[in-house]
């Protein structure tokens, strides 16, 4: 009878002994699931504030973008050009574009211009002109308790953002 030689054989599995597979138990997988289920369940609340606040903060830069782009033209063409904003729709057009520009629904706006570029009661423009200098005014954004102004200096033209105080 020919001898087994050493590493070729293997030896039988005994049936009292039982390897263990591996994976997950039905109940670990419950587990891991029902705590996944509470983190979520409190963080993602807590990011609505952020992104009402994002939109906020994007919608006055684009706001201030279109002003200072408005004031390139009118200093490139020689000729006055405008913003038209339109708070009760919540959008805005630029002279020399034909595109409506639209703001998110929920940032309340406000327009403080002057009475002869007032259109209506809910629409105005800022003018700017050839010089660089413009009507003036103040466009306001609100939203999330936060209260952001885009002022525009008569005299210069000049665009800047903001932040209001609230008023207590």
């Amino acid at each position: 009878m020919p001898m087994p030689r050493a590493g070729c054989g293997r030896l039988p599995a005994s049936p009292s002994r039982h390897r263990r597979q591996g994976g997950f138990t039905l109940l670990e997988i419950m587990v891991v699931l029902v705590i996944a289920g509470i983190l979520i369940g409190t963080v993602v609340p807590s990011f609505g504030p952020a992104i009402a606040r994002a939109q906020l903060y994007s919608a006055t830069r684009d706001v201030a973008s279109a002003l200072r782009h408005a004031r390139g033209q009118a200093l490139i063409q020689g000729q006055d050009a405008l913003f038209e904003l339109d708070v009760e729709r919540h959008r805005y057009r630029v002279s020399g574009r034909s595109k409506l520009f639209r703001l998110p629904a929920d940032v309340a706006l406000g327009l403080y211009t002057t009475s002869t570029e007032t259109l209506d009661e809910g629409t105005g423009r800022i003018r700017f002109f050839p010089d660089g200098s413009s009507t003036g005014g103040r466009v306001t954004l609100i939203g999330q308790g936060q209260t952001r102004v885009v002022d525009i200096n008569w005299l210069t033209g000049e665009v800047r953002i903001g932040e209001q105080e609230s008023e207590n």
